[in-house]
């Protein structure tokens, strides 16, 4: 006769039978994703999991967010409404929580600070558990997962992602050392009957809305954004018949930083056929220093030779536009409020994204950069009072992703010399001058 083991779990581990993998199997793994849309119970197994390890051994955790601007950000509500619920021992600090007995310590912790990545004491920690994981930045990320190097340590990420090419989903995509749950409400048997009832009524408003809050779908499914990831899959798989380029066709963008916290973005684009530009070189860097970024720029102009140079000529990177102007005269300064061309557009950013989204859908653009195709994906447009196109303000989308689109905005810049000002300025040197208005203020 077999005998099956019968696991009795504590109540504190009431959590989604999808999610005992992550129990049973978390000595097997150095990487956890799970993910899916709201009410799953992602959060509070976490949660309840880790109060349980904390209760039968030593263990050093860090709660971690991309930014954390208080403490009530951060996951200590779900911490604190479990140890009540529970009787258990805690000393609870402003920041952290200790264990009275086995001295195991959670700390809470926002990782950009002033825009800069902040990696102060996660040495030796053993469990990293990094919630909204999908607003974590690839730069963040790159230095994190280097940081926790305790042996048997673990990092745990949570999170409904906004776009496909997510960083941390690409992050543990196929590593044979991350267990993915997917989950999502109806796995969760815990669930409240409200619950239900509120995702069935946002199913019947909105069903885009419905597959990502819900669901977890990324985001880029949704109509509301302005190319989706079936054009842009299409874009990044483009092969073409010959591999040979017009190289006396070329335009040069470059996208300058607005903050510390981004990057200047430089790419070029050649023309392959009697159509089709593709997106031969992409490039960026971070240094704040503006006589760096001079040099760099006209380094890469001298190495690619573009007929056209369109770059960033606003806020901060007028004076720098100014500077780059005196050594190659004919560079076009690009003003995103300035008067668009298009009858469709509110301004010239929503022209250059509107010339970037027609050459996408009629096959005439081939991207090679990941990262401009994840940012691309969550571009949205915003249609006006007056008919008019808008693209959402760069401010929001650095507010929701926690950065700026530097590289969707060169690819932008690019298409707008493309489809606007290429061939008038190789006629005429002067109309290069004159996208720049003697009214402009160049740090509004």
């Amino acid at each position: 006769m077999n005998k099956s083991k019968i696991f009795i779990l504590p109540e504190i581990l009431n959590i989604p039978p999808k999610l005992y993998p992550f129990i049973f199997k978390f000595n097997n793994y150095s990487y956890f994703l799970l993910e899916g849309g709201r009410a799953s119970g992602k959060t509070q197994s976490v949660a309840r999991f880790l109060l349980y390890i904390m209760e039968n051994r030593r263990v050093r955790i860090c709660c971690g967010r991309e930014i954390q601007n208080s403490i009530d950000e951060s996951v200590k509500t779900v911490f604190l409404d479990l140890i009540d619920n529970y009787k258990l021992v805690y000393d609870i600090k402003k920041d952290s929580l200790i264990h009275k007995t086995t001295g195991s310590k959670i700390f809470f912790k926002g990782f950009r600070e002033q825009g800069k990545v902040n990696i102060k004491g996660l040495e030796g920690v053993d469990i990293l558990w990094i919630d909204e994981a999908q607003s974590i930045t690839k730069p963040t990320l790159d230095i994190i997962v280097p940081t926790i190097r305790k042996k048997n340590s673990v990092i745990i990420f949570t999170m409904n992602r906004y776009t496909r090419f997510d960083s941390v989903y690409n992050f543990c995509a196929k590593r044979d050392d991350c267990l993915h749950i997917n989950i999502c409400y109806f796995d969760n048997p815990y669930v409240d009957e409200k619950i239900i009832k509120e995702a069935q009524v946002s199913k019947s408003a909105n069903l885009n809305d419905y597959n990502h809050i819900w669901l977890g779908y990324p985001l880029s499914n949704n109509n509301e954004y302005l190319i989706s990831s079936e054009i842009l899959d299409r874009a990044l798989n483009l092969s073409l018949v010959e591999d040979k380029y017009y190289c006396d066709n070329s335009v040069m963008s470059v996208d300058l930083s607005a903050s510390g916290a981004d990057l200047c973005v430089a790419k070029l684009f050649v023309k392959a056929n009697q159509n089709i530009w593709v997106e031969k070189s992409t490039t960026s860097w971070s240094q704040a220093d503006t006589d760096i970024t001079k040099g760099k720029i006209v380094s890469l102009y001298s190495d690619w030779n573009p007929r056209l140079l369109i770059m960033d000529a606003d806020g901060l990177g007028y004076p720098i536009w100014v500077s780059i102007q005196k050594i190659i005269q004919s560079t076009i300064g690009f003003r995103g409020a300035k008067k668009p061309f298009s009858k469709y557009a509110l301004n010239a950013r929503a022209d250059g994204y509107l010339a970037l989204k027609d050459y996408l859908e009629k096959g005439y653009l081939k991207l090679n950069d990941k990262n401009t195709i994840r940012q691309l994906e969550y571009i949205k447009k915003i249609y006006k009072p007056n008919g008019l196109v808008a693209i959402q303000d760069k401010k929001e989308l650095r507010k929701l992703h926690n950065e700026s689109p530097d590289y969707a905005d060169c690819a932008m810049m690019a298409l707008y010399g493309i489809n606007y000002c290429l061939n008038s300025v190789v006629v005429n040197s002067y109309q290069a001058e004159s996208f720049v208005d003697s009214e402009f203020e160049p740090f509004d």
